[in-house]
C-alpha cells in the first residue's frame, strides 16, 4: 500500500471506520513504514477541547450556542403560528362560503 492512500485511511483507521482488510493492510504498512508510523503516533490521541481552548471561550461558545438555539426555534414556532392561522383562516372563509 502506499504512503498517500494510508496517510488518507489514517482518520478512518484510528476511528475504526475502516474495513477489517483495509485495517489489516494499514497495520501491516504502519509496522514497515517509519514516516507513516510518526505521522499515526501525532493522530493517535484525541484532542481535547477543554485544554485547547481557555475555560472563558467555552463559556462564551455554551452561550452563543444557546442563543443560536433559542433564535431557531422561535422563528420556528412563529413560523408554524403564522401557518396555522393562515391554514385556519382559510378554513373558515371556505365554510361561510358554503352556507
Amino acid at each position: 500500500m502506499k504512503c498517500n492512500l494510508v496517510r488518507d485511511l489514517l482518520p478512518l483507521y484510528i476511528e475504526g471506520d475502516c474495513s477489517s482488510r483495509t485495517n489489516r493492510m494499514v497495520k501491516e504498512h504502519l509496522l514497515n513504514c517509519s514516516k507513516c508510523r510518526e505521522l499515526y503516533e501525532i493522530m493517535e490521541p484525541p484532542i481535547d477541547l477543554k485544554f485547547v481552548l481557555p475555560q472563558e471561550s467555552m463559556k462564551d461558545l455554551e452561550i452563543r450556542q444557546k442563543k443560536l438555539w433559542r433564535k431557531y426555534y422561535g422563528r420556528l414556532i412563529l413560523k408554524g403560528s403564522l401557518l396555522f392561522i393562515v391554514v385556519y383562516s382559510a378554513v373558515l372563509s371556505f365554510i361561510e362560503l358554503i352556507k
